[in-house]
């Protein structure tokens, strides 16, 4: 019962310190606009992978019908109309058709030619004029309102005739580009995500590592305390519930989520209020790191530094500036870097590194721990507490969960199909 409370406690610890780690990752991915990248990303992949090829001879026999064009300058022209042709595809496409407070960019129902070169501002702030995501139906809803779609529309007629004349039998002949472009779009999307959500991973181990150098998260001497601490090993299981369900709220807030690039049409004001915000939600996850630490630093966790630990790690002064004491707070600064012995001033440290070996590996192993993430640890606490619970004799399952599964499943109807999406959305194009 020992060891199974002693790893409770130190899971709970793990999934504190990884819901610090998300909020700082939730703020990388707002300031670089990753999510709504990564969808543009998917829909240039399946321009050019897949539906060129039903672009490009529409394009092609245009470009050779217009006798203004000479027979050299041909082939450019063609490049140029396709890569303009993406552009507008993509920018259309990833396009939200609705947001709040601010101009809307060119939709799929807007004409290539309105998509206008927006270059990136402040970082890529979000105000809600981008997408983040996008089902295979939504996908196939919004290429049936735009141009691309009616040449992938004609495509789909011209391949059904001809499988009909072959004798194809009726099912396997109708839509066959329809569905292909949707099983191609579904299966980008799946692939983009392997790839997203292990850069997401790294990330997150990333921040892990600095969290766990900067507050001192030896994984090694956390699980020691609480093997050997029985005290420090109940305060952290009370806290079993509250870290819980702030990872629950936290996952749900998840769901939600709307982070948009601005264009050039934002006004001043408007980026300094975005600018604004990121700092305060900055300050705000710096404030929650900070509470975390000296929250279970108070438990009796060996968590922050002190003289003992920075004794122990050997520290390397890195950054100091040299302050006068005889001086008010925030007066009589030297240079940084410079020997204050000599004016009997006093050092004030402003970054330095543990030397020692054993301290960066177990700094490292918290950084590595930490970074697996919150769903994990959340994994870990609800397991842990069930082995505890049953070896206890008390009833272990959760209530809760139990009945956000039921309701999850109760009422599920089956949603309308890609392709019909597409057929409505080009159909009302006509």
């Amino acid at each position: 019962m020992q060891l199974i409370e002693a790893a409770l406690a130190f899971a709970i610890t793990m999934l504190a310190l990884s819901l610090v780690v998300s909020s700082f990752v939730e703020i990388i991915h707002r300031i670089f606009s990753m999510r709504e990248e990564g969808l543009k990303h998917v829909l240039r992949q399946m321009f050019d992978q897949v539906l060129a090829k039903y672009v490009i001879p529409a394009i092609t026999r245009a470009v050779e019908a217009d006798a203004t064009i000479a027979a050299a300058a041909r082939n450019d022209r063609i490049r140029e109309l396709v890569a303009d042709t993406r552009t507008a595809f993509v920018e259309r496409m990833s396009a939200n058709r609705a947001p709040m407070g601010v101009t809307p960019k060119a939709t799929p129902t807007d004409p290539a030619a309105q998509v206008a070169a927006n270059p990136k501002r402040v970082f890529g702030l979000w105000s809600g004029r981008d997408l983040a995501a996008m089902t295979p139906a939504e996908f196939m809803e919004r290429l049936g309102s735009i141009d691309v779609g009616q040449a992938i529309a004609d495509a789909d007629r011209a391949a059904t005739n001809a499988a009909q004349q072959a004798g194809t039998t009726a099912a396997d002949a109708v839509n066959v580009v329809l569905k292909d472009v949707t099983q191609k779009f579904e299966a980008f999307g799946k692939e983009a995500s392997v790839y997203f959500e292990g850069r997401a991973r790294l990330l997150s181990v990333v921040v892990a590592m600095a969290l766990a150098f900067l507050a001192h998260v030896d994984a090694v001497d956390l699980f020691r305390t609480y093997l050997r601490d029985p005290n420090a090993r109940a305060k952290v299981i009370e806290q079993s519930e509250a870290v819980t369900a702030q990872h629950r709220a936290a996952a749900e807030a998840a769901k939600v989520l709307k982070a948009i690039d601005p264009d050039a049409t934002l006004t001043s004001d408007e980026v300094k209020k975005q600018i604004e915000g990121l700092k305060s939600d900055w300050k705000e996850a710096i404030a929650k790191a900070n509470l975390t630490v000296k929250q279970y630093a108070d438990l009796g966790v060996p968590i922050g530094w002190n003289d003992e630990r920075i004794e122990r790690a050997k520290m390397y002064e890195l950054v100091w500036t040299c302050k006068d004491p005889n001086k008010k707070e925030g007066e009589g600064f030297a240079s940084i870097w410079k020997d204050c012995g000599k004016n009997q001033w006093r050092r004030e440290i402003w970054g330095q590194v543990p030397t020692s070996p054993g301290v960066w590996f177990y700094l490292f192993l918290g950084g590595l721990l930490v970074g697996l993430g919150a769903p994990f640890w959340y994994n870990a606490v609800t397991g842990l507490t069930n082995i505890r619970n049953t070896a206890r004799g008390t009833t272990s399952a959760d209530a809760q969960t139990r009945a956000a599964v039921a309701a999850a499943g109760a009422g599920t109807t089956q949603p309308v199909t890609p392709v019909d999406a597409f057929r409505v959305s080009s159909a009302a194009q006509r």
